[in-house]
């Protein structure tokens, strides 16, 4: 005898809930690095038109449009730390039993949640600037995709290691459950 199709209606209200107070914030010293990686772009943009302008032969037609140049990077780049400030506390991470949930964004806030079994390889990774504040990046990999589904950014060795291997101790134990 066939069973019917059933597709009953959930209680929204009954769902479990995320708690923001369970959340852990990523170290405050990734502001630093955030605000070091995005003023060597600005740098780089600011010595641009000087550059150009010390080797142009139109001196003076082509002045104003280096001030501009500079101008507009400066107002960006504050534009930048301004939001750099604000979007930093919205940074943060989640691990629960079955999953890693990670927030990020200002405007548009985005929360991405990977459960374990999805979950292909983590890895720790640090950059130059992250390495001389000691903070490490953890990257989540699932099928599918070379790069990274989830980057946790400004986590301390010890936390990113911690992380990394609880996850990797997962994906184990729930190919071991399947096998």
């Amino acid at each position: 005898m066939i069973e019917p199709f059933e597709n009953l209606a959930v209680n929204i209200d009954e769902l479990p809930t995320l708690e923001e107070e369970n959340f852990k914030n990523i170290s405050p010293d990734y502001r630093k690095v955030s605000i070091i990686a995005w003023g060597v772009f600005y740098f780089l943009l600011l010595i641009g038109p000087p550059i150009a302008f010390a080797f142009s032969n139109e001196i003076k037609s082509e002045f104003i449009y280096y001030v501009i140049s500079i101008s507009s990077t400066l107002i960006l780049w504050s534009i930048n730390l301004i939001i750099i400030f604000k979007a930093f506390k919205k940074k943060k991470y989640l691990l629960r039993q079955r999953d890693l949930v990670y927030c990020k964004g200002l405007l548009w806030t985005k929360r991405t949640t990977i459960p374990f079994n999805r979950i292909q390889h983590a890895e720790v990774k640090q950059g130059p600037i992250e390495r001389w504040f000691k903070l490490h990046n953890l990257k989540v990999f699932t099928a599918g995709g070379s790069s990274s589904d989830l980057s946790i950014p400004g986590l301390t060795e010890n936390k990113a290691i911690k992380l990394k291997e609880f996850i990797l101790n997962k994906i184990e134990d729930e190919q071991d459950a399947t096998d």
